[in-house]
């Protein structure tokens, strides 16, 4: 490679010092013309393109890398920017917690509803399904107690208490017809298309399974030149009078089914909200509208309690105060301030709360007191809870009574221990 550049030197240096001549030669009398400068030849439009080309590849590859660098630069600040951001943040909602979000609710019902308890197999029904229950509870009944439970049926399934009287009532006749006249085919028939059988007993739900329970059994038998359904007793069973006189005692005496309210009792915690109730519309024996306007109606009774008013004008409007609400929810509180619940008819007497605490009681032979809220003793135990303003909901007070206490703490050297409810 050395002696290649070393070449390339000598012939360099041997075409400066112009053209060549022979030794022999007088170089004197002819001049050396000048050289000029060859003039460089113009690129072709391919090569022009070329490097064009070259020159770009060149300025956009230099572009590249500063853009890589530029974009690493800015990547690298916003992420340390955005690391500042997020510790700002962090430090700013520990220092000042967003407040929750709050939304409005109904309020919680203090009881779900009204509940009975069925006399037949003591369940516990709610109010809308009385009917289908009481229906399905007597028919099921029915095979044991046939005769008992179809008069049953007849009292309790139809809702008209005069026509169910009148029903019996004729029932009940034609039973005694036949004690009076046994050997009388007559008395033993009843022709299903007579008025007076139609209009009194043919419309009461019941009146068939009673009959067919009696002995009675439907038959086909002229009747002024036709053929008419007749309800026939066999004469067999008119020689049992005795049983007779047993069916005739079961249409005097059954009543209709009565269920009794389940109180559904409740043991609640002590609380700054005891007095706060929240009632279901069962409780109401009014529109929405009497109840939207018995506040206005309470302003009113204050200003008529100073106006000259009749004994009677005061009487009527008690009564209908009186039949503004169905149930009430009674809450009784305890010294400790546990709170016994329950649910009772607007009619039902005081009575039924004394017994209802004192179940609840563990020293349930001990006397009690139970007074409202505002002190005032609740003695008259006949009385009932809408005609002592405890309705349709109410806190009494429950203590023990005091005299008897005393005289226990005078015998044992100290009162009874502070347990109050059984578990």
């Amino acid at each position: 490679m050395k002696k290649f550049f070393n070449k390339v030197k000598t012939d360099m240096t041997f075409k400066k010092a112009g053209e060549g001549h022979k030794l022999t030669e007088d170089t004197r009398s002819k001049a050396v013309p000048s050289r000029t400068p060859a003039e460089r030849a113009h690129p072709s439009q391919g090569a022009q393109q070329a490097g064009a080309a070259a020159l770009a590849r060149l300025e956009q590859k230099d572009q590249s890398k500063n853009k890589r660098t530029s974009s690493a630069i800015k990547a690298a600040a916003r992420a340390e920017a955005a690391e500042r951001e997020a510790r700002s943040t962090a430090v700013s909602t520990y220092a000042t917690p967003a407040e929750p979000e709050v939304h409005e609710c109904a309020p919680v019902l203090s009881v779900s509803g009204v509940r009975f308890l069925c006399p037949l197999c003591e369940q516990s029904v709610p109010r809308d399904g009385l009917d289908p229950h009481k229906r399905e509870c007597i028919m099921t009944s029915l095979i044991d107690s046939p005769v008992h439970m179809s008069v049953t049926m007849i009292q309790s399934l139809n809702k008209n208490r005069d026509k169910v009287q009148v029903c019996v009532d004729t029932l009940r006749k034609y039973l005694e017809n036949i004690l009076a006249n046994p050997h009388e085919e007559k008395f033993r028939k009843i022709r299903l298309t007579n008025k007076a059988f139609q209009d009194r007993v043919a419309t009461m739900e019941g009146h068939e399974e009673f009959l067919q329970a009696a002995g009675f059994s439907l038959k086909e038998l002229p009747h002024q030149d036709t053929v008419e359904p007749f309800w026939v007793l066999g004469e067999d069973k008119c020689d049992d009078l005795d049983t007779l006189k047993s069916y005739v005692e079961v249409l005097t005496t059954t009543q209709p089914l009565k269920f009794k309210v389940d109180r559904m009792m409740q043991v609640l915690q002590p609380t700054d909200h005891v007095t706060d109730f929240h009632l279901p519309d069962a409780f109401y024996n009014l529109t929405t509208d009497e109840i939207k306007r018995e506040q206005q109606e309470r302003t009113d009774a204050v200003q008529k309690s100073f106006q000259l008013r009749t004994k009677a004008m005061r009487e009527r409007d008690e009564q209908q105060n009186l039949r503004r609400y169905n149930f009430t929810l009674i809450r009784v509180r305890f010294p400790d301030n546990l709170l016994l619940q329950g649910v009772f008819r607007a009619q039902e007497r005081l009575s039924t709360l004394v017994q209802f605490v004192r179940n609840a009681l563990v020293s349930d032979w001990l006397p009690f007191v139970l007074s409202s809220a505002t002190g005032q003793r609740l003695e008259e135990e006949e009385v009932s809870f809408a005609e002592l303003g405890l309705v349709p909901a109410a806190v009494v007070n429950f203590t023990w009574d005091p005299s008897i206490m005393a005289d226990i703490a005078a015998q044992q050297g100290a009162a009874t221990n502070n347990q109050y409810l059984k578990p």
